[in-house]
């Protein structure tokens, strides 16, 4: 799947759910540890602003954004969780509409890559957070398989055993061998349905 496209569909299922999050779900757990739904929201929030600095050249813009990082992830949505989420997705979809070369080298907080990897970086980690969130708030995920599929693809090639040391996911679990392709991914994410 086109690295555009995918990121395309996986903020059209994001944006609902943001959408969809009223405030007072915000204190709710999440399947993610030390997250709440706020701490959730912001956290991808964040990272969209990062992305957006990142794809664009902007790199005082991303040491700007790393400088002033708060404490608690939810704190980065101030007094507007929708608001402050659709600041940072106008500028992160204005920054992949500027992209002209998806292979072209881009410079983010952790490394350089090109800026297709990029984008589908911040794609899968914004898609597992869209079953992080409907799981958290209650709401319907219903994702294609064509995209479910190009998350688990750059996934399988992306999460080691350093990446998983790191932190961001949860040792892989097994599934039933008739498990369905979200059910599959989430299990190497480490999550469970």
């Amino acid at each position: 799947m086109d690295p555009k496209e995918q990121f395309s569909q996986v903020s059209d299922l994001l944006s609902a759910l943001v959408e969809g999050t009223d405030a007072d779900k915000l204190s709710n757990d999440t399947p993610c540890s030390d997250f709440d739904v706020r701490d959730l929201i912001g956290h991808f929030t964040l990272g969209r602003f990062l992305f957006a600095a990142g794809l664009s050249g902007d790199k005082a813009r991303g040491e700007e954004l790393i400088g002033s990082m708060p404490a608690r992830m939810g704190d980065v949505l101030g007094d507007d969780h929708h608001g402050t989420y659709l600041d940072a997705s106008a500028q992160m979809n204005s920054a992949v509409d500027a992209v002209g070369d998806i292979d072209e080298v881009v410079s983010l907080i952790f490394g350089d890559m090109p800026a297709g990897v990029a984008m589908q970086l911040i794609s899968a980690d914004n898609f597992i957070h869209c079953w992080d969130l409907a799981k958290s708030t209650g709401q319907d995920f219903d994702p294609s398989v064509d995209l479910v599929e190009a998350v688990d693809s750059f996934f399988r090639g992306f999460i080691t055993d350093d990446v998983r040391a790191g932190g961001g996911f949860g040792t892989e679990l097994q599934v039933p061998d008739d498990a369905s392709a979200l059910d599959r991914l989430l299990g190497f994410c480490g999550r469970t349905a």
